[in-house]
Parts: C-alpha cells; sequence; structure tokens
C-alpha cells in the first residue's frame, strides 16, 4: 500500500523546476600564442558581496552601572582589560566604590 503512494506522489511532483543562472554579457576573448596576457572580469555581478560604507556612529553610550549611595557616595559595576607582567590579558570584573574625601562644595 505504501509503495502505491509513492508513486502517486512522484507522478504528482513533476520535473524539477530550472535553475536560473546570471545572465553572460559577454564571453572572454581567448589569448591566441605570442599576444599579450588578456585579463577578463564579470562585469557588475549581482550575486556578488559590495563592500559596507564607513557610514555607522554609535548614537550613544550605553548605559553605566552606577548608583549614588546616599551619604556614602557612589558604586559601579565595571568590567576591564589590562596586562600582566609576561604580556598575557587579564579580564577583570570590578566593583567600585567611590566615596567622596572632604566637605561638600557650596
Amino acid at each position: 500500500m505504501a509503495a502505491w503512494v509513492m508513486f502517486a506522489v512522484q507522478a504528482v511532483a513533476g520535473p524539477p523546476s530550472p535553475v536560473v543562472r546570471a545572465p553572460v554579457e559577454r564571453p572572454c576573448p581567448t589569448a591566441k600564442p605570442g599576444e599579450e596576457i588578456i585579463v577578463c572580469a564579470r562585469p557588475d555581478d549581482a550575486f556578488r558581496l559590495k563592500p559596507i560604507p564607513d557610514r555607522y556612529t554609535a548614537e550613544r553610550a550605553p548605559p553605566k552601572a552606577e548608583t549614588a549611595l546616599k551619604g556614602v557616595g557612589t558604586v559601579a559595576v565595571e568590567a576591564e582589560q589590562a596586562a600582566d607582567a609576561q604580556g598575557a590579558p587579564i579580564n577583570r570584573a570590578m566593583i567600585r566604590l567611590r566615596v567622596p574625601i572632604g566637605s561638600p562644595k557650596r
């Protein structure tokens, strides 16, 4: 029974659709012995990736993870990268507490 269903599906499926290819505008000329070297390139290939223009600019900086502690100062969470004595990178996650020293300005 399953074999008849497979035959029916194949009969309904039909032939595969044709493959669409990019049109060739002009063939490259062939070089003859004793002539110069001929360099031939495709004209403006539609399937080729184009370079991205340098127009990206960050509109704003990402928000800073910082809050004020009433009467104490500010606390912030930051990430930074440094290097050790041999030059290997060290990634750090820092929690910084900033306490102002002295009297507040008036």
